[in-house]
């Protein structure tokens, strides 16, 4: 067990890869608890922060497992804003997953698939001699790795994913060009804009003679149809649809030129990477 009591407040956290995930809410849960006890192989304590210290409502296999098998922080060891349980590895690691396991009977909730395994799970630590190297925050879908003292973990994550459709990807940026375009593993950032999430993006056409990219993204309104729950779609139609009336509705930019031949050169390299480690779709065309 490491012997830090207290719960990370991530200021010194500095991941070696993060998990980037296509699938639905169900996916990212289940490669979140893959994850868990990928790392619990390599760790020797893990935390796991909840919203509230009863979520027997929710999950009541997850609550007895906590009250039965975890041993809970005191509030004063930890930020005394959401309850924290510690587990020894790994003779616990079989208890820590066990309690993030989605139940079948509790996978359908007001909003769709594991509802409270996205909610309710607030942060999960695997440490390492006090060092964590796996946190996720599932409401964020952050799943990151700390692989620089264990570099087998990334591979052993890999393997555990194989059947999902994520991946695990080196952190931090694949490409940067001047004027603040930006590219990650997630996102496409344009010159003094917002990341725009690449699994919106239908086709990249690249054309070497005028060094551009012109980007055709997926409309909101289609977006909207892909979500399987029918009360959360409902809502997202109305959302979209008053975005659309009040003139507010994100439109990214759909050509993006370079006065470099390097930072074009770049940005079409990271595009065909990304595209390729994490999964995506998208067709990429010479024009």
């Amino acid at each position: 067990m490491s012997t830090d009591e207290s719960a990370s407040d991530g200021t010194d956290w500095s991941p070696t890869h993060e998990v980037v995930c296509l699938g639905d809410r169900a996916d990212a849960v289940a490669a979140d608890t893959h994850l868990v006890a990928v790392a619990c192989e390599f760790g020797d304590g893990a935390r796991l922060t909840t919203s509230s210290a009863d979520v027997s409502d929710r999950s009541p296999h997850t609550q007895r497992v906590l009250d039965a098998e975890l041993d809970r922080l005191p509030d004063e060891s930890t930020d005394g804003a959401n309850p924290t349980w510690r587990a020894t590895l790994p003779e616990d690691a079989d208890a820590l997953v066990g309690a993030l396991t989605v139940a079948d009977p509790e996978v359908n909730g007001p909003l769709g698939e594991a509802r409270w395994r996205v909610w309710d799970v607030k942060r999960v630590e695997v440490r390492r001699d006090g060092r964590t190297i796996y946190r996720s925050i599932p409401h964020h879908s952050r799943f990151e790795l700390d692989a620089s003292e264990v570099p087998e973990l990334v591979d052993s994550a890999r393997d555990r994913l194989a059947d999902l459709p994520c991946a695990a990807v080196p952190a931090g940026r694949v490409a940067t060009w001047a004027d603040g375009g930006e590219l990650t593993h997630r996102t496409l950032r344009f010159e003094a804009g917002s990341g725009v999430s690449l699994a919106h993006v239908r086709r990249v056409a690249v054309n070497r003679a005028r060094r551009d990219l012109v980007v055709d993204w997926e409309p909101a309104a289609e977006r909207v149809e892909r979500e399987p729950n029918r009360a959360l779609r409902a809502v997202l139609r109305a959302v979209a649809w008053t975005a659309d009336r009040l003139g507010s509705s994100e439109t990214p930019p759909r050509r993006l030129g370079f006065a470099e031949d390097g930072d074009f050169r770049r940005a079409v390299d990271g595009i065909e990477t990304v595209r390729d480690r994490v999964g995506y779709d998208f067709e990429i065309v010479e024009v």
